[in-house]
């Protein structure tokens, strides 16, 4: 793309990210424009919009029959960023496996250099995730990093990646060596002017917050999260922050966001999201010695988890295996040791920042030695 075909092109993805509102109806008429280039990035706009609203579904047929004229025209760069918009609609829904063949449509067509390679990269990631195999995310992950030469000067996709750091440190190493990675992400969403994904990485922290047992601090992050959620129209989120919320509180307030949470997980068509809720649902209906209601809850919650292809599993992760271009195994033990080391280094640096200076300088001991033994190997 020329300089100035894509200086206009940030202009108008600035515009988007900042003031969706306003943009989405110039969008919807120039859906319409005779030039097929300029309908098709206008489409991709609406949906950007429409996604962060729960509302990406509308724009289906309008994705599929603008996809098939891309690839018919032979334009395959717009037929990937395209196919790249597909598959995380598809991911949302929980159809994994449609997911999974989109974005892989998205790297045959694309420029390996390309944005569109950056975003699918990263949505493989998030399928890696989301079947319990964080290490070749993380690997996944790097090579949406590494293969994208602008990621320096695109605060949006930094804020993305980072937030997708943050959860896989969260599961792996716990919620403290999640905390960089989601300041981060914080500090790059602001500057892209992306609501969204501030409201994301508070909610990140809340959760941080909860398993931390910070009961006060993770409820206070969670309102925090749902008010820019809110205000942003990002549905998806404020789904997930009442679902925390129900966590976080107790009796009839945990059982009013709960049921918020399957209700907006039922208008987004998210799968995943309303077997979580169901199964919220059938916890606090069990406290309550409501049993009826509990086992309803809780057949739900099975029946929806059945759909989302984990029967599939093995075949699901055999499929994304050739994405993984960066074995562990291909990492030398040494260079293993040198990473454990350095991140480990790392934590010792965040525990010299904890509050209580005593608990902060016990933890930075503790993994400098272990620091210490991993070079005597």
């Amino acid at each position: 793309m020329p300089a100035s075909g894509r200086n206009d092109k940030l202009r108008w993805e600035r515009v988007v990210m900042r003031h969706p509102g306003l943009a989405l109806p110039r969008l919807q008429r120039l859906m319409r424009a005779q030039d097929p280039t300029l309908a098709r990035a206008a489409l991709l706009g609406a949906f950007f919009v429409l996604e962060r609203w729960g509302r990406a579904a509308e724009l289906q047929d309008e994705l599929q029959a603008a996809l098939a004229e891309a690839r018919q025209s032979s334009a395959l760069a717009e037929a990937a960023e395209l196919a790249e918009a597909q598959g995380r609609l598809h991911y949302q829904r929980g159809d994994y496996a449609q997911a999974c063949n989109a974005w892989s449509q998205t790297l045959d067509w694309a420029a390996d250099d390309a944005r569109a390679s950056c975003l699918a990269r990263i949505g493989l990631a998030h399928l890696c995730y989301a079947f319990g195999d964080w290490a070749r995310g993380g690997r996944v992950l790097e090579q949406a990093e590494r293969h994208y030469p602008r990621l320096a000067t695109d605060a949006y996709l930094r804020a993305k990646i980072a937030l997708n750091r943050a959860v896989s440190l969260r599961v792996t190493q716990g919620p403290q060596a999640a905390q960089p990675m989601l300041q981060e992400a914080l500090a790059m969403a602001r500057e892209a002017g992306h609501r969204d994904y501030q409201a994301e990485a508070i909610w990140h922290s809340a959760r941080g917050a909860r398993d931390s047992g910070e009961a006060a601090q993770a409820l206070a992050l969670a309102r925090q999260a749902l008010d820019l959620a809110q205000r942003s129209g990002y549905r998806w989120l404020q789904a997930q922050v009442a679902l925390l919320l129900s966590e976080l509180q107790s009796a009839d307030a945990a059982l009013g966001w709960a049921g918020q949470a399957l209700a907006l997980a039922e208008a987004l068509q998210s799968r995943a999201l309303q077997a979580s809720a169901h199964g919220r649902l059938a916890e606090l209906m069990r406290e309550h010695g409501e049993l009826g209601p509990s086992w309803h809850h809780q057949q739900q919650r099975q029946r929806l988890e059945a759909t989302l292809n984990q029967g599939q599993l093995p075949a699901r992760l055999e499929e994304l295996a050739r994405f993984d271009t960066l074995p562990e195994a291909g990492l030398s033990t040494n260079a293993a040791l040198d990473q454990a080391i350095a991140d480990l280094a790392r934590l010792a640096e965040a525990a010299r920042n904890i509050t209580d200076l005593r608990d902060g300088e016990q933890l930075a001991a503790q993994a400098e030695a272990i620091a210490r033994r991993l070079r005597l190997h």
